[in-house]
Parts: C-alpha cells; structure tokens; sequence
C-alpha cells in the first residue's frame, strides 16, 4: 500500500510542502486504486511529527510513503520499518502514485 502526504482528502489532493506535519495522509493499494483519505492528527505536535506520522502510516499497512522530503525522525522510522520513501511535489496524490508505479520518481529512504 501507499501512504501519500496531502494538503487535503481525495485522490486528486496535492502532496503536502512538508511530510510530518501534511494536513492529510491519502492511501492507495498496491495497483495504485484510492482506498482513503486520513487526516493527520499528528502535525501539531511541538516535536517527532515525521516519526508519530509514519507510526500512523505503518499502522495502516503502507509499505511506500511519497511526500516532497523526510526528516531525520520519519528517515529512520522508516528504516526501523521496512518501508520505502520517494520524494514527489507539485503533483496530485494520484499522480504521485503513478509516477512511482512507473519507477520516475526519486528514493529518499
């Protein structure tokens, strides 16, 4: 499954300026089909948003998480995890996930 950070709900959202503290978490299955939206209730917190939003993510069964850049905390939850990070910006959720199903967007972790 895929976790993509969101400014907002749906399929058509565009990925969130920031990966821990993005309004929504949009999810997609393996063949890149909307499932949900989440809204991300950890992007308020004072410290380890990109860390409680993997947590958030990792629970929900995602396995690649696509967001504009990851920091320190949410790079090594992901590492803990086993999930893998693209970066992608400027697109919609679902484009998003296509270009990653098409292998055109760059690993991060």
């Amino acid at each position: 499954m895929y976790a993509v950070a969101a400014q907002g709900e749906g399929s058509e959202a565009l990925v969130a300026d920031r990966f821990g503290r993005a309004a929504y978490f949009v999810i997609f299955d393996e063949k890149g089909s909307y499932i949900k939206s989440l809204r991300n209730d950890t992007s308020s917190v004072a410290h380890g948003a990109g860390g409680q939003a993997v947590a958030m993510v990792a629970s929900e069964g995602a396995k690649i998480v696509i967001g504009p850049q990851f920091g320190p905390n949410a790079e090594s939850s992901m590492r803990a995890g086993g999930i893998t990070a693209f970066s992608a910006s400027g697109v919609s959720a679902s484009e998003a996930v296509r270009l990653c199903i098409a292998g055109e967007l760059k690993r991060s972790v």
